[in-house]
């Protein structure tokens, strides 16, 4: 095939640019040099944070292990019926003789912090 003078044009010296087409490339060129390291930046700190999880650093339990003996006082022959735990709080359901309450403990004080006597209405269903 022979070489005719479009395809023998790359081998041309390019042109210079005009003044405003120059600015535009150069501006162009560090808009894509910034938006590739705000790119790098992103990837490095996903990738960090999955390399600090994957080793174990946000892992670990926040909860408190508690292993002190907290008493509550309650009236003799009262049962536990259900407790629930929700970080340093312990809500207990506790049946005596006088009926039902809710035993709410902070368990990094040991304190009662509230005690709710459920009392039954007439003619509730």
């Amino acid at each position: 095939m022979p070489l005719t003078k479009d395809s023998d044009s790359a081998d041309a010296p390019e042109k210079p640019l005009d003044p405003a087409a120059e600015r535009l490339q150069k501006r162009l060129t560090g808009l894509v040099r910034t938006s590739g390291l705000i790119m790098a930046a992103g990837l490095l700190a996903v990738f960090s944070v999955i390399l600090y999880r994957t080793i174990g650093g946000g892992a670990q339990d926040r909860r408190a292990v508690h292993s002190a003996d907290i008493a509550v006082s309650a009236a003799s022959g009262a049962r536990i019926l259900s407790t629930d735990l929700d970080g340093n709080v312990l809500a207990m359901l506790v049946e005596d003789d006088a009926g039902r309450s809710v035993v709410v403990v902070d368990l990094s004080t040991g304190s009662v912090m509230s005690r709710v006597r459920l009392v039954a209405t007439p003619g509730a269903s």
